[in-house]
């Protein structure tokens, strides 16, 4: 599971004005991935955080601001080769906040600025878009405050966002072709899913909706014995009882969604 959220610049932060806080808006993205959705904060948030009220921030001082917030393990490149940036984000597993000139971006359909800004800028990427050739970025201004000014993330060409990378501006000159400065989150954890495993009913059974948090297929109307359903083999308690999620599958299409209890069914296969 990816776990991404649009979190906006111009949040009418009093600390430091919002249009000095892209890289902080940007770490907000940053951290719910790295923490799997444990730190959900906002620009102005982290904005505090780092005690600086001159101008814009870097990736160092948010990074320091992570750790404070327990989370860590991540990477900034100062710089590292666009190749390696595009692989690291084909594989889906991994988040960045892209520092850019606004230049290339500014007058096209992904412009949040309407042609007025053209400074240093930083952005996040979520990963691949949907698209060849695109990755699924997220501007921090864009929030839709006025109309032709985009809302949330957008399937940027990967192509023009490492265009905006090379010439960042960093002291009167252009990064470079070929160059990004970026901050790699942790990988995203690699989860092995629980095995299908086909069981049948040994004892009549309810089943257990987790929609509703109710008991059905009660009474006259239990699953009998001997039916065939498939389960996933991790157990959960629910209402109560030890229970296996029945799965839709060959066993049991008729019931998916739904969990049964561990002492009414025996695994088969």
């Amino acid at each position: 599971m990816v776990y991404e959220v649009f979190v906006k610049q111009l949040d009418g932060c009093t600390y430091m004005a919002g249009g000095f806080n892209c890289t902080c808006a940007s770490d907000a993205m940053w951290l719910y991935r790295a923490s799997q959705g444990r730190v959900h904060t906002s620009s102005c948030a982290i904005r505090t955080a780092t005690g600086d009220r001159s101008g814009g921030t870097n990736l160092s001082q948010v990074q320091a601001v992570n750790a404070k917030l327990g989370v860590s393990g991540g990477r900034i490149y100062r710089p590292m080769t666009d190749d390696l940036l595009a692989q690291l984000i084909a594989t889906g597993r991994y988040g960045a906040i892209v520092q850019v000139s606004y230049a290339p971006i500014s007058g096209t359909r992904y412009d949040c600025w309407s042609g007025n800004f053209k400074g240093n800028h930083a952005m996040y990427v979520s990963g691949p878009g949907a698209a060849s050739g695109t990755w699924r970025t997220a501007d921090p201004g864009a929030d839709g405050r006025r109309a032709g000014i985009p809302r949330g993330y957008q399937d940027m060409p990967s192509a023009l966002v490492l265009q905006a990378a090379a010439r960042l501006d960093i002291g009167g000159r252009p990064l470079g072709f070929g160059k990004v400065y970026a901050y790699l989150t942790p990988p995203d954890p690699v989860t092995v899913p629980t095995p299908h495993r086909g069981a049948v009913v040994t004892h009549a059974t309810s089943l257990w909706n987790d929609t509703t948090k109710r008991w059905t297929f009660n009474g006259p109307n239990a699953i009998k014995v001997g039916t065939k359903m498939e389960i996933r083999s991790r157990q959960f308690p629910k209402g109560g009882q030890a229970c296996y999620p029945v799965t839709e599958g060959s066993y049991a299409a008729n019931y998916p969604g739904y969990y049964v209890p561990v002492k009414n069914v025996r695994i088969v296969v």
